[in-house]
């Protein structure tokens, strides 16, 4: 019997995939440092962090905490505070990923300070300094994030990233 090679490198990447995934139940209080990425849910970067912030996730109370920041986008002239507002929730999927649950608000007076209710998945992997924390496509639009529709100026999607130690 001949293998197809195209079923056999599908195979092997799944294999690649299924390793490289995140570390499913996590324990613990990891501390650490977000950047943040606001795109539309086409892809176009409209903002990102004006530096790294800290965070903290406690897997055994299954709640995050995201220290507020600042965005700068080429659209404003100043940047514009934002905050994912407590409590976070965290659920772990049971597969390396975790599943946030939060309300993210955006001050700008000019839009009424918007705020949205919304969920981010991440893939939060352990490693030998601490945890890698990658934000998933939940969607399946292509672009990291959940949509978030008709809130902000532009349908957005957050994109965190970041590490604990």
């Amino acid at each position: 019997m001949k293998t197809n090679p195209l079923i056999l490198t599908g195979l092997l990447l799944l294999q690649f995939a299924a390793v490289n995934a995140g570390t499913p139940g996590l324990s613990g209080l990891h501390s650490g440092n977000y950047d943040l990425t606001v795109r539309t849910n086409t892809g176009l970067v409209m903002a990102n962090s004006y530096q790294s912030y800290s965070w903290e996730f406690n897997f055994d109370q299954q709640t995050a905490a995201f220290t507020s920041g600042y965005i700068v986008s080429p659209l404003s002239l100043i940047p514009l505070r934002y905050a994912a507002h407590q409590p976070v929730s965290l659920i772990d999927n049971g597969d390396g990923t975790y599943t946030a649950d939060y309300v993210f608000q955006a001050y700008n007076p000019l839009f009424g300070n918007p705020s949205s209710a919304t969920t981010t998945t991440f893939e939060i992997t352990q490693t030998s300094t601490g945890l890698t924390i990658r934000t998933l496509d939940s969607d399946g639009d292509g672009v990291p994030g959940e949509a978030i529709y008709g809130v902000f100026p532009f349908d957005i999607e957050l994109d965190w990233h970041g590490t604990t130690n």
